[in-house]
């Protein structure tokens, strides 16, 4: 599964207030909410907040990937926000995330898990690329962030 076809060019933002690690978490979480049959924001931060309450989602070159699953769901959702002054996720690293690309899965089966897992993997491997995550961070606007990344999607096998 391509991220192109969980993250819609709508749910990419630029913020450059968010005030830390809490703010970026229910930021992402209003994003990802507007995908999901609820809408419910405080559903989508209860379950990112467990997730980051076991490790920290920041996986180090500026990247975090706060993710977690929910019951209503029958397919992963994506958003991504890229915060150029960066956001304390307590990466491994020690550097601040500023690109922040949140995932949630539906919560049944074996197979949504591993998909989910995939998805994950597949944020990973997309955002390896220095120059992208540079030209990420310096983009005019979310279009050209989104844009950006569907490239970066396409090649990935």
């Amino acid at each position: 599964m391509r991220l192109v076809e969980i993250m819609t060019d709508d749910r990419v933002v630029m913020r450059r207030d968010l005030a830390g690690k809490a703010a970026a978490l229910d930021a992402i979480a209003e994003l990802l909410a507007s995908a999901t049959p609820s809408q419910d924001t405080d559903a989508v931060r209860a379950v990112l907040a467990e997730r980051e309450s076991l490790q920290s989602t920041g996986i180090g070159d500026g990247v975090a990937i706060p993710h977690g699953f929910l019951p209503e769901l029958t397919t992963q959702v994506a958003a991504l926000i890229v915060a150029p002054a960066g956001v304390d996720f307590e990466a491994l690293d020690g550097k601040p995330a500023r690109i922040i690309l949140g995932v949630v899965g539906p919560k049944r089966g074996m197979h949504a898990q591993v998909e989910h897992l995939r998805i994950l993997a597949r944020v990973s491997k997309v955002l390896r690329e220095a120059s992208l995550r540079e030209r990420v961070i310096a983009a005019a606007d979310a279009h050209a962030i989104f844009e950006m990344v569907r490239e970066a999607d396409a090649r990935v096998p």
